[in-house]
Formats: structure tokens, C-alpha cells, sequence
């Protein structure tokens, strides 16, 4: 029997997205308190997903206009973002995105303590993973069905943000 691929799995990612001076602003405009615990954030980790705060992009207009911009995806929306706050110890479960075309984050704070974000290849009949080192200024995106969380990997940092978001399709197209 001949081993023949279908389909590559593509990513999308773009250095510096965001200067120093923008990740401030956007990490002084989360609103902390309102913050809460998510079953797929384990430990010591708040996020706003189920909060006022939960499309946070609305509060940052341009930031999305900048971000939809970017999508590989043509015709997309922002269906929903969210800010996470990750502290030392904490993890993130595996999951993924449904009811969503393309899944993202960007990284506002993260050092080389932190946890990477790992994918599963759900290709693999071994468990193949693939894992991205955050970096400040950071913007991902993959496709919403891919399996991703922190693996192996705890976050070690003193404090891990980004912020969360997924599309679906624009109801003008």
C-alpha cells in the first residue's frame, strides 16, 4: 500500500504584530476583578471567557480591524475574543475551537518561562505533537478543529496574558 498525503495542516503567524507600547495599553485595560476561573485553564489562571469582558476586542476596535485584516481566511468575522491571565504553575487543558473557522492568540506578556502552545496532529496515528514558543507581539492562527492546549508543558512564568479570539463567516459574504 502507497502512503499519499491529502491535506498540509498550515498555521499562520506574524512577528511583532503589536509594539511594547500597545501590549501596556492592552494589558492596563483588563479589568482583573471581573476576571474568573475556566475548567480549561487549570491552576492559578483567571480568564474573561463568560464575563463582560468576553468579545474583549470590542473594547479595542482598531486592534480587531488589524487582526481580521490578517486572516488567511477571506470573508471572516471576529465571533468572539477573550483575555486569559496565566500565573505560575497553571496549565491548559487540550481543546479546541467548534463552531469556528480560524482560532488565534496574541501574546501580550510571555517570557521564556512560559508555557508553549502545543498542537496535536491529527493526522498521527502516534501522538505527533507540535509546540510554538510565545514571543510578545506574537499573532497566531490555525484552523479552529486542531487539538492545542500546553502539553507537557507548565507555565512557569510570573505572568502569562494573551488574548483569545475566533472567526466564523461574515453574514455579508
Amino acid at each position: 500500500m502507497d502512503k499519499k498525503t491529502l491535506f498540509a495542516i498550515n498555521f499562520y503567524e506574524k512577528e511583532d504584530f503589536i509594539d511594547q507600547s500597545e501590549i501596556d495599553k492592552l494589558c492596563d485595560s483588563i479589568d482583573r476583578k471581573s476576571l474568573i476561573d475556566y475548567d480549561y485553564i487549570q491552576g492559578n489562571a483567571k480568564t474573561s471567557i463568560g464575563v463582560d469582558q468576553s468579545h474583549f476586542l470590542d473594547f479595542h476596535k482598531d486592534l480587531e480591524d488589524r487582526i481580521v485584516k490578517e486572516m488567511p481566511i477571506k470573508n471572516q468575522r471576529m465571533a468572539e475574543s477573550w483575555c486569559t491571565i496565566q500565573k505560575k504553575d497553571s496549565t491548559l487543558k487540550w481543546h479546541k475551537h467548534p463552531n469556528s473557522v480560524l482560532s488565534g492568540i496574541l501574546y501580550l506578556k510571555v517570557d521564556w518561562d512560559s508555557s508553549k502552545l502545543v498542537f496535536q496532529n491529527p493526522t498521527s496515528m502516534e501522538g505527533e505533537v507540535a509546540e510554538i514558543i510565545p514571543r510578545p507581539g506574537l499573532l497566531l492562527m490555525w484552523p479552529s478543529f486542531l487539538m492545542h492546549g500546553s502539553g507537557d508543558t507548565i507555565n512557569k512564568s510570573k505572568e502569562r496574558i494573551i488574548i483569545g479570539f475566533n472567526s466564523y463567516w461574515d453574514k455579508k459574504w
